[in-house]
Order: structure tokens, then C-alpha cells, then sequence
């Protein structure tokens, strides 16, 4: 039985309403003895609850926020220019404005982000960012007239409301904050936790108005950077960069000291994309600046962190070209891997490969130009150099290309020497012929080719538009995660790609050159092969099916055991049938058209301005 997440944060918020502060353990009891289910359950269902009046406090009790800030008044002391926009920054005030959180109009004022290009900002004034808050309330206009700049405005929240009010005369000193701040803390404490934590211990905290928080923190010999307070001194700077940093650890799943590595090189690339000139914080440590990229995984992550803000090719060469300058052995490698990612992502295949060569060259375990040569391998039909690459690779046998590798590894032939003729009769030597090379016919050979320019989508600008595809493919479906990340590997996705937006001529043209004669040939007859729609006249079980070409007429058999097994006489079919040798084919898998369908399919697939996009939308459930 599925949880009812919602549900079950209503009945939480109820019993914490009810009962105040409660450990998970005790809020769980509560939950079971309401019907939710088994306590062992609840309590690891309870850590998943999202509210925005659900929180934890540092001791680790559940606690419903707008229930402990009942009753509670924060003050803020306001500057000229929050009077003349009727404006207040919100850092001081925050915790009263929680209960207003899921409303922007609460009780008649408006809480916008503290963004200078803002549109009600700009009315107001405020387009300069003269407030340093990141967050501003908007009272109505004129709700300040007759206010002095110090004057204090107090927020509280009263029966679940948040609501303001001028305060006149002294303010009290408030909690003495030394006193709640444990001997053994660890530094910095998060600013709404204390006050929180102190809410619950302490009916009388904030119930009057006292100084405002920034006034009341300096007073008792702490300061306050953003959200967090700590001991006047503290090395904010250093703990803001530590935060970031343990953050794109996390983020990028690499462990916290090589982080520095990945974020450099990242800003090295984007300064040349910005075209200027290198700076010194790049060079001045040297190579050991850049030491974590001598970790394979620690470089992908950089790459991908490059692909995904789009940085362009020539950026990356010349970044590449920095690293190899410091002349350490121990970055030559990733250095040269960058820099061929960088040449086969501008289309310069061969100078690509030299320049994997190179990293392996130098580093015979770096793994990620391991992987990209056994394609190059792959791509010439030479399986055994491609397996042999992989398996100097920590978990090679797990990449998708390994397994088809391994089904197409040439069969012995110990009956030739290296210098005899090639039993395949193109009258050169064995060994610079077939010799560890696929001797599977071409017939076999066809699913392998496709297989080879499927991998060339993984390209930026292939894998950019897969997205938009699959996008478009789940449309009228599950939208959810796992079906979008399953409809990137399409084979409809995938086969439009390919040929109606030119992924495969793009392969041929750069890649064609690594491919055995006949599988380039081939290649070529299948750039003329235009999608059509399918009748299936004859079934063999087990052996073949007859498809008719219903814009053409002409009919063809596919020897098929699997697909003779799975489909009937007079289904629809709409697919690609491409020649390989003497044989028919269907690739890029082919998608089933009810009978309601065919005409309008038919239309769609003669407009010679189709777009792909349309196509692809009506094929997975989409009307006129």
C-alpha cells in the first residue's frame, strides 16, 4: 500500500498542534493509534514529510513552526529607504513570516525576492538593491508615510496571521543569547534553529517586542553572516567557501578535496569562452592546482559539468592545452583526453583518436580514453582490440558496448598464418584483413552498424535534441522521470534522431572513414531509406514476415524468428526496411498504427515539409 505523503503531514502537523514537540518515535505512536500504519514503518516514513510548517529542532524533535511562533513579535528597525518605498527587509523579521510563506498577500503586504530587475521593486524605488536583504515585504502604499528612518516596526504572528504594528517607547534586551548557546557547539548555528528551539523551551521568548535580532546578536558578542551566527571573529569567508564546496561535492558526488580541481578547470574553460585573457590565479599553483583531474572519474565529472553549461569546443582545446603546459606527467592524460573530446566534438575525428592515444600513452589505465578508443575499435569492426580495451578497464565488462563486442568476437582461424591470403578472398593477408576482426557476414553485421551510429547521438549537440525528443515522445503518457529517461533510449527516439534530423549522415560523413567497406556502402544505402507505413501481409512463425510499403506498393520479406512470432496479418506498422545485401531489414524498431489511423499517417508521412517532431507526436498518442 503506497503512502499518502500528504496526508500523512496533515495528521502529523494535527498531533504536533496538539501535543507540541514530539520525537519521531513518539510522533509515529501518535500516527498508529490515528490508523496510519505500523510505528517501525512511520518512523522512517516520518524523515520524507514536507511542510513548510513541519521542522526539526537541533535536539531532534518534531515541531509544527506556526504553532511554536503563535504568540511570538520580531522587530526591525527601518532605514529611510524601506520608509519612502514602504518596504522592509525581511532578515530580521523571517521567523514571524513563515505562516505567511505558501501566501505572497498575507494580511495585505506582498513578500518578493530582492531582485533589482523586479518590476514592483522598480515602482517602489528599490531597482538599485540598496537593501541588502534577500528577501523584501511590500506593504501598501503610504503604510509608512509619517515614519522616520529608526522607527521600529514590529511582525508577530497572531491566531495563525501574520500581522505589523509600530512600536513606540524602549525595547527590552530580549534572551540573553550567550546563555543558550551550548559550551560544545559547533559553529556556525543556524539562526531559525536557536530561535526555534528556543520557542519551544520558552513560552515568554519573543512574546513582547525586544531589539531587533541583528541588534540583539551584537549585543551578546556574536555576528551574523546570512542565516547562520557565530562568535565575533569567525572566518565566515572560509566556512562560506567550505559550504560551497561540501555543496558541488555533494551535487557532483566527488569527495570534498577535489572539488577545488573540478571547479578551476570548469572557470579555466569558461574564461576562455568569455575571451579573456588567462589569468594568474590559474597558472600560479601550477599543475597542482589541477592534480584531482588525474582521477578518471574526478575528470568525467568535470566534462559533464562542461557539457552542461554548454561551453564551447574550442574553449575546451584551449584549456587542454594549459594543463599539458605545466608539463606534469600526472594531468598529461586528462589533459589529452580533454583536448580529443574537444576535437571529436568539433568533428575532427582522427585528431581526436591521437589525442586519446595520447592519454593512454601516457597513463595505460586512464579509463576514460579507454572506453572512447575501444569504439574507434568497435566503429573498424576490430571486437578483440575493443574487449582487450575494456577489459584494462575497472568495471569495462558492464559497458553496453562490451556485450556486443563480445557477441561479435571473430571465430579462430588456426588453420592461417599472419602472411596467408584471407579466407574472405579480398587477396590480402590474413593478418591485415580479418586477422582479430568481426568475420560475421553483413547480415549480422547490419544491427551492429546501427548500434555503432546510435553511439554517435551521445555527441553535445545530438544529446541536446534526444531530450527534446523524448520530451515530445512522453507528451501524451507518463510524464514522470523513469518514462522520460527510458524515452531517451527510444529506439523511435533514437531512429528520428538519426535519420530525419541527420544524426546518421553526420555519422557517416565523420566517422565513415573507421568502417569496413562494405558496412560504409551499406551505410550510404540507407541515408536514401525514408520512413514509410506498413501492412503486414504474411506471416511465417518462427522464420520470416511480408510487409507492403503502403506508399509505394512494393513488398518486402524479413527474415525475422523473434518479430514472425510477436505480430499478425494486417497490422499496421510504421518503420524503416533497409537493404543489407540480398536481404530486408527493419532498424530503429518499428511502432504499431491502429487501423483508425492509417489514412492520416499516410498524409502526414507525403508532406514533404513534415516536420520529424509532428510525426514523432502523433506516433505516441497525439491528435490533429
Amino acid at each position: 500500500m503506497s503512502t499518502d505523503f500528504d496526508a500523512l503531514a496533515d495528521a502529523a502537523l494535527d498531533v504536533l498542534h496538539r501535543h507540541g514537540p514530539l520525537t519521531d518515535d513518539d510522533l509515529a505512536a501518535h500516527l498508529a493509534d490515528a490508523g496510519f500504519g505500523d510505528v517501525d514503518e512511520l518512523v522512517d516514513t516520518i524523515v520524507d514529510l514536507d511542510h513548510p510548517y513541519l521542522d526539526l529542532l537541533p535536539d531532534g524533535r518534531n515541531v509544527a513552526v506556526d504553532t511554536m511562533l503563535e504568540g511570538r513579535v520580531f522587530t526591525h528597525r527601518l532605514s529611510a529607504a524601506e520608509i519612502a518605498a514602504d518596504a522592509v527587509g525581511v532578515d530580521e523579521i523571517a521567523p514571524a513570516l513563515i505562516p505567511a510563506s505558501g501566501d505572497p498577500e498575507h494580511d495585505g503586504f506582498e513578500i518578493v525576492g530582492n531582485d533589482p530587475e523586479d518590476e514592483l521593486l522598480a515602482e517602489r524605488g528599490l531597482s538599485d538593491g540598496e537593501l541588502p536583504d534577500f528577501e523584501i515585504v511590500l506593504l501598501p502604499p503610504g503604510s509608512l508615510a509619517g515614519w522616520s528612518a529608526g522607527d521600529v516596526v514590529a511582525f508577530g504572528v497572531t491566531e495563525g496571521r501574520v500581522r505589523w504594528h509600530r512600536v513606540d517607547g524602549e525595547l527590552a534586551a530580549g534572551p540573553d543569547l550567550a546563555a543558550l548557546v551550548a559550551s560544545d557547539a559547533e559553529f556556525p548555528i543556524v539562526l531559525e534553529d536557536l530561535i526555534l528551539n528556543l520557542a519551544a523551551d520558552d513560552p515568554a521568548a519573543f512574546a513582547e517586542p525586544v531589539v531587533p535580532l541583528n541588534e540583539w546578536i551584537t549585543a551578546a558578542g556574536f555576528e551574523r553572516w546570512r542565516d547562520v551566527i557565530a562568535p565575533g571573529g569567525f572566518d565566515f569567508a572560509e566556512y562560506s567557501r567550505d559550504r560551497r564546496f561540501a555543496a558541488y561535492a555533494d551535487e557532483l558526488e566527488l569527495d570534498r578535496e577535489s572539488v577545488p580541481d573540478v571547479l578551476t578547470f570548469v572557470a579555466l574553460v569558461e574564461s576562455f569562452e568569455d575571451g579573456v585573457e588567462l589569468d594568474a590565479r590559474f597558472v600560479d599553483y601550477g599543475a597542482a592546482l589541477y592534480q584531482g583531474l588525474s582521477d578518471p572519474y574526478v575528470a568525467s565529472v568535470a566534462m559533464g559539468e562542461i557539457l552542461r553549461r554548454e561551453l564551447a569546443p574550442s574553449s575546451l582545446a584551449q584549456a587542454a592545452e594549459v594543463l599539458l603546459s605545466f608539463g606534469s606527467r600526472r594531468i598529461a592524460a586528462p589533459a589529452h583526453w580533454f583536448a580529443g573530446r574537444a576535437a571529436e566534438f568539433d568533428g575532427r575525428i582522427q585528431d581526436a583518436e591521437r589525442r586519446y592515444e595520447q592519454a593512454v600513452a601516457v597513463d595505460t589505465e586512464f579509463a576514460p580514453a579507454l572506453v572512447t578508443l575501444a569504439r574507434y575499435a568497435s566503429d573498424r569492426g576490430d571486437a578483440v582490440r575493443g574487449l582487450t580495451l575494456l577489459d584494462r578497464v575497472e568495471g569495462g565488462d558492464e559497458e553496453p558496448l562490451y556485450e556486443v563486442l563480445q557477441f561479435f568476437r571473430p571465430v579462430d582461424r588456426p588453420d592461417l598464418g599472419r602472411n596467408d591470403r584471407c579466407w574472405c578472398g579480398s587477396g590480402r593477408k590474413y593478418k591485415v584483413c580479418h586477422l582479430g576482426k568481426a568475420d560475421h557476414p553483413l547480415t549480422e553485421r547490419a544491427a551492429w552498424l546501427y548500434q555503432k551510429a546510435a553511439m554517435h547521438t551521445d555527441l553535445p549537440e545530438w544529446s541536446a535534441l534526444l531530450f527534446v525528443l523524448a520530451d515530445v515522445r512522453t507528451a501524451h503518457g507518463d510524464t514522470g522521470d523513469a518514462a522520460f529517461y527510458e524515452a531517451l533510449t527510444d529506439p523511435l527516439v533514437t531512429d528520428t534522431a538519426l535519420f530525419e534530423f541527420g544524426a546518421f549522415a553526420q555519422f557517416v560523413e565523420q566517422r565513415g572513414y573507421l568502417l569496413p567497406e562494405d558496412e560504409l556502402d551499406l551505410a550510404r544505402q540507407w541515408l536514401t531509406v525514408k520512413r514509410s507505413l506498413f501492412e503486414i501481409e504474411q506471416v511465417q512463425p518462427g522464420e520470416s514476415v511480408t510487409v507492403r510499403d503502403l506508399r509505394t506498393g512494393e513488398s518486402y520479406e524479413i527474415r525475422d524468428r523473434s518479430a514472425s512470432r510477436r505480430v499478425r496479418t494486417g497490422a499496421l506498422l510504421c518503420t524503416r526496411v533497409v537493404p543489407v545485401e540480398d536481404t530486408w531489414q527493419i532498424v530503429g524498431g518499428a511502432e504499431p498504427v491502429a487501423e483508425s489511423q492509417r489514412s492520416a499517417l499516410l498524409e502526414l508521412l507525403d508532406d514533404p515539409d513534415l516536420d520529424p517532431r509532428v510525426l514523432l507526436d502523433r506516433l505516441s498518442g497525439g491528435s490533429d
